[in-house]
């Protein structure tokens, strides 16, 4: 009768361990890393760009400054070509004058900057789960006697529970990781 009541008393507290575990059990803590990276690239790229402008004459306004009267003069048809820089190219203008401006023309030439910034975002997340659980184990010892052994695990610590329930011993112990 003695070995049947040590089996009931093993089966007993092992299954009260087992109750145990699933009441209490602990739910694991998560530690989340953020890293945020950002990249920016400035790309700058030269858009060129030729206009031509015909200017009709009734838009051409004229100032006369003085009047000269010419004998025996065959008029000619003179050209007049000018440039005005800009900081990014440059308005050529050309015409044609008989007396009075006949035709013109402005031709723009530019090349203009255009700065484009590229830029990327990168997030970077870590989750570590820390260590976190009950464990239930049996013992023998080197009488065969059994015993049952609850063991509480948190980040870095165990904390343990053993009984011999034929020597009627209780043990606690506590552990810390090292590395």
């Amino acid at each position: 009768m003695e070995d049947k009541e040590r089996i009931k008393i093993a089966t007993l507290s092992f299954m009260i361990g087992v109750v145990l575990a699933f009441i209490v059990f602990p739910k694991p803590k998560y530690e989340e890393i953020y890293k945020f990276t950002t990249k920016v690239k400035t790309d700058t790229i030269y858009s060129r760009t030729i206009d031509t402008v015909y200017v009709p004459k009734n838009k051409i306004k004229t100032e006369f400054l003085r009047d000269t009267i010419l004998i025996d003069f065959k008029p000619q048809i003179s050209l007049f070509e000018t440039t005005f820089p800009f900081e990014y190219g440059s308005t050529k203008v050309r015409g044609e004058v008989l007396g009075e401006v006949l035709k013109m023309t402005a031709t723009s030439d530019y090349n203009i900057p255009v700065v484009t910034n590229t830029i990327t975002n990168t997030e970077t997340r870590t989750i570590i789960q820390k260590p976190k659980g009950i464990y239930l184990g049996g013992v023998v010892s080197s009488k065969m006697e059994l015993g049952a052994k609850v063991a509480y695990l948190d980040n870095k610590y165990l904390f343990e529970y053993q009984y011999q329930p034929f020597q009627k011993v209780h043990q606690i112990g506590v552990s810390k990781k090292l590395f």
